[in-house]
């Protein structure tokens, strides 16, 4: 009679260990949060400075318009493309969607761009059937300036010479007392190229390091 009991339990614990399962596979997802509809206006004004990322590579340009200045951001690689047909001053038409920056300024998320009757349309960039290849290099100099992330960490060293070293911020902040401005300092790490499309501001060499050598210690970065 025990064993009758103790296993009518078992597959009572059993059937309830299953409907407990399959109830929580049945139960309802919690619905993604839907992204709102964005209006496409077109903003027609004059076009001004142009703008770069950290690496010196043009990203975007302002837009004077007749009541608002606004940031157009547009993706590196169509850079070459821009700066041949967009001239400071010129007036041009930007289809896109307003926005504000993090900063608090007013910006475009650009959809198109038209400038002397031609349309520029916002495009993916094309990979290359043979990716460029990067060199790797030995060098030294003086910090001149601390490069910094819009957190105020530090990512990199500008040198003297026309070079920027890239350094992960966890390394940079071991080395703040040693890497400073005026400091001189070897290094050894792959050379960035420039991607189909992108146009610099100016010609630095950026290195993402390998190693960093400051008052004859060496460091390994990566």
């Amino acid at each position: 009679m025990k064993s009758k009991i103790l296993l009518a339990t078992a597959i009572v614990l059993l059937m309830s260990i299953a409907y407990i399962s399959n109830a929580q596979t049945k139960a309802p997802q919690p619905k993604q949060k839907e992204k709102p509809l964005q209006q496409v206006t077109t903003f027609t004004g004059q076009a001004g400075d142009w703008v770069n990322n950290d690496d010196y590579v043009f990203n975007g340009f302002y837009l004077q318009t007749s009541s608002t200045k606004y940031l157009v951001n547009f993706p590196t690689h169509m850079g070459k493309e821009l700066t041949t047909a967009i001239k400071t001053g010129n007036t041009i038409s930007v289809n896109g969607v307003e926005q504000t920056t993090p900063q608090g300024e007013k910006a475009i998320k650009l959809v198109s761009i038209t400038a002397n009757g031609t349309t520029i349309n916002e495009t993916p960039p094309v990979k290359p059937a043979t990716p460029p290849k990067e060199e790797f290099l030995n060098g030294s100099g003086k910090i001149s300036e601390l490069q910094k992330d819009k957190q105020g960490k530090v990512k990199g060293y500008i040198l003297d010479n026309k070079t920027i070293l890239r350094i992960p911020p966890n390394v940079a902040q071991q080395l703040n007392k040693v890497a400073v401005a005026g400091a001189a300092i070897s290094y050894s790490g792959s050379k960035q190229v420039l991607h189909d499309g992108e146009v610099a501001l100016d010609s630095y060499n950026i290195i993402h390091c390998k190693t960093i050598t400051l008052n004859g210690k060496q460091y390994l970065t990566k």
